[in-house]
């Protein structure tokens, strides 16, 4: 964890010294586009037990504010993603005024508490994807239950695929790091694995894992007066928020019509944007994208870093943003994100690595060959 801190620390650092060394007004010439998409997930003060919020998922009110203010004053206009893809399906040869969505991720109460009254006041549209197992109180929200757990005991365990885990969890820090240690298992986890063992972990621990959904996430009279605003615009982000890449086919594509469906329950109209959860490259392929297709959505957006250039209308089914990370919301990130600044070293450092990684595999070979 203290590599972990000394990391974060130099991050904020390295992000002061390129804002003020006008990196981000050079690389804004060639790497803005026409705007963005910006992924958030949640707008509050998180308590000293939500680990995953505070670990980037959180951004405060007063900073959300001050981000629609600074993109209203710099003439981006704010808009739902259908709107977003009507303008872009129609933009072959005719110029754009720049733009921004602003998309929050899983369905959050305080999309509703926070962020909602702050963006009906400055008249900003939203769009809301909904973990529909988790809106709909039929899929634990296991990040809330593990907080519990590790918040509530010095010591927290559990089998997992027949090996007993157990972690100290006495200090704050030693929570933290428990947290994150089960978290990762459960990221990468099929809907019934995660099931049974947040089963399991509520027998022990006397936590009731549906119960906390009623606190973390929307209900449906606040999705319906966000719906009935007009400012509000509901997608789809799986049922169970399981990483689809790591499912079959079967299961892959009933996590995102399924989620469809609840969704349209839910709302009451047709739900034609998908996130697909977690949207990174283990997550989201070829196969994500036909699905959606298939099933007719309109887009389907990634975590892949990037603005948007008109060009992205070839791919409205797997269409980049720009997270907001909450840890470096007091750091010019949003300047770094906007410029594409960010998301072009991003880019760079992935082929690197990619070359690292295959000059390692050539390097290899011949001792491989040899041994064989």
């Amino acid at each position: 964890m203290r590599n972990l801190y000394l990391k974060e620390n130099f991050t904020r650092t390295f992000f002061r010294s390129l804002s003020a060394g006008g990196l981000p007004w050079l690389m804004a010439r060639r790497n803005a586009g026409i705007g963005g998409i910006l992924s958030l997930h949640r707008i509050c003060h998180p308590k000293p037990y939500e680990f995953a919020s505070q670990a980037g998922l959180s951004v405060t009110p007063e900073n959300f504010r001050r981000i629609l203010q600074t993109l209203i004053g710099r003439g981006y206009r704010f808009l739902s993603m259908s709107a977003f893809a009507d303008r872009l399906r129609n933009s072959e040869g005719a110029p754009l005024e720049r733009f921004m969505c602003l998309t929050f991720d899983d369905g959050f109460v305080d999309n509703y508490t926070e962020a909602f009254p702050i963006c009906r006041e400055l008249g900003v549209p939203m769009t809301v994807y909904l973990v529909s197992g988790f809106v709909r109180r039929e899929f634990p929200v296991w990040s809330a239950g593990l907080e519990a757990a590790i918040a509530a005991n010095d010591t927290v365990e559990f089998t997992w695929e027949g090996e007993e885990l157990r972690l100290n969890a006495r200090t704050m820090q030693q929570k933290r790091d428990a947290y994150f240690a089960f978290a990762s298992r459960f990221v990468t986890a099929p809907p019934d694995r995660i099931r049974q063992i947040c089963t399991e972990l509520g027998v022990r621990y006397g936590i009731d894992f549906m119960a906390l959904g009623c606190a973390y996430m929307l209900t449906p009279t606040m999705i319906a007066e966000m719906q009935a605003s007009g400012l509000v615009e509901f997608g789809a982000h799986g049922v169970s928020h399981a990483s689809l890449g790591r499912l079959d086919n079967n299961d892959a594509r009933w996590e995102i019509a399924q989620a469809k469906r609840d969704c349209e329950a839910l709302v009451g109209t047709e739900i034609r944007h998908f996130a697909y959860p977690y949207g990174d490259r283990e997550s989201v392929g070829a196969r994500e994208v036909g699905f959606c297709r298939e099933l007719g959505f309109c887009t389907a957006v990634t975590t892949e870093s990037n603005t948007i250039f008109a060009s992205d209308r070839h791919r409205l089914l797997a269409l980049p943003r720009l997270t907001y990370n909450g840890k470096y919301q007091n750091t010019p990130l949003l300047e770094l994100l906007l410029s594409g600044t960010l998301p072009w070293l991003r880019r760079r450092l992935s082929r690197q690595m990619n070359v690292i990684d295959r000059l390692k595999t050539e390097s290899a070979e011949p001792n491989q060959v040899e041994n064989a």
